[in-house]
């Protein structure tokens, strides 16, 4: 069996795949963006490059690697334009989008860092339009105490899934309910280490999108979870139990991959609320601790800092979607 290769070494592979001069944001500028989206950038513009050979006629017989930063001076953002009309024809809106922004960045370094290019075709491309959403998919609290039981508890597990659970049921509980507890993005959740909890003051340094450290805060029960997590990973795996030592990890010692906690979040739902396990993610269990928060004070700009957002107007689908809950409630009197 092949073994699974990290995201670091995903870039890596992907990135010696690509023209040179892509190295350098991809690899070089890693404190500008997050590892995930780095692997993701890498993937769009491999995409970017294969139709450029197919379709554009000054990459005609290239291979991705001969391609140069010169070369790159033959896009105008007419073939821009053509690219993202034909990638759209599969794919939806925010993908365009995603792929849309790593072409643009790739641009921008080609023109403000190695000063290859004058402009950015990309800026003279179409504007992606995404259709606002109207709703916001989350937890109930009765959905979250099933939840939680069920972790705790293995309830509704399999006997496969039983077999191992109490190896893992302390560590699951622990990140589990920081989720909904703080709104912590994956990638934060991910890259926490040791040394970056204040137990004390039950707070926890964490990077922010675009590599800015922010700290966030938990209740007295999330400081409970953690510390059980911590006092019997200390009994079990001392020698990776250091201050400097990742915060959640697999039984061999190692850091738990975003995919490996993507993964594990699914198997709960689907055994605590059957048939819902394709709609929650950790993003779900984020969105679920914004809507509770908003609910619970009203106070959409505290929510704005503890989630991280840039733009106020990203949080207000928590806002809107609550307003909603309050329109739908009118007629209480006759339910």
């Amino acid at each position: 069996m092949k073994e699974r290769l990290s995201n670091s070494e995903k870039l890596v592979e992907l990135t010696n795949e690509l023209p040179d001069f892509c190295a350098a944001i991809l690899i070089g500028r890693k404190a500008e963006r997050e590892l995930s989206t780095r692997v993701g950038y890498a993937r769009d513009l491999s995409l970017y490059f294969d139709y450029l050979i197919s379709n554009h006629r000054d990459f005609a017989g290239k291979k991705k690697k001969s391609i140069t930063a010169s070369d790159m001076r033959n896009i105008s953002p007419m073939d821009v334009d053509m690219f993202l009309t034909y990638f759209a024809e599969s794919h939806s809106p925010s993908t365009v989008k995603r792929i849309k922004s790593a072409m643009s960045a790739m641009f921008n370094l080609l023109v403000d860092y190695m000063q290859i290019l004058e402009y950015n075709p990309v800026k003279g491309a179409q504007k992606i339009k995404i259709p606002e959403k109207d709703f916001v998919i989350y937890l109930t609290r009765a959905e979250q105490e099933a939840l939680l039981q069920t972790i705790k508890y293995g309830t509704g597990l399999t006997k496969r899934q039983l077999a191992y659970h109490s190896k893992f049921q302390k560590r699951d509980l622990a990140m589990v309910f920081l989720f909904l507890d703080t709104g912590i993005r994956v990638s934060e959740m991910q890259g926490l280490d040791m040394d970056d909890l204040d137990m004390d003051e039950c707070s926890a340094i964490v990077r922010r999108k675009g590599g800015k450290l922010s700290k966030i805060y938990f209740s007295d029960e999330s400081r409970e979870y953690i510390a059980d997590y911590i006092d019997e990973r200390k009994a079990t795996l001392p020698l990776y139990s250091g201050k400097d030592s990742p915060l959640f990890i697999t039984l061999q010692g190692e850091r738990l991959s975003v995919r490996e906690i993507q993964t594990l979040v699914p198997k709960y739902v689907k055994a605590a609320i059957p048939g819902k396990e394709a709609h929650i993610s950790p993003h779900k269990l984020r969105s679920t601790f914004a809507m509770d928060f908003y609910r619970a004070s009203r106070d959409i700009l505290t929510l704005q800092k503890r989630l991280g957002h840039r733009s106020l107007n990203v949080t207000n689908i928590y806002a809107k979607a609550c307003q909603d809950e309050i329109r739908d409630t009118r007629n209480w009197r006759n339910a």
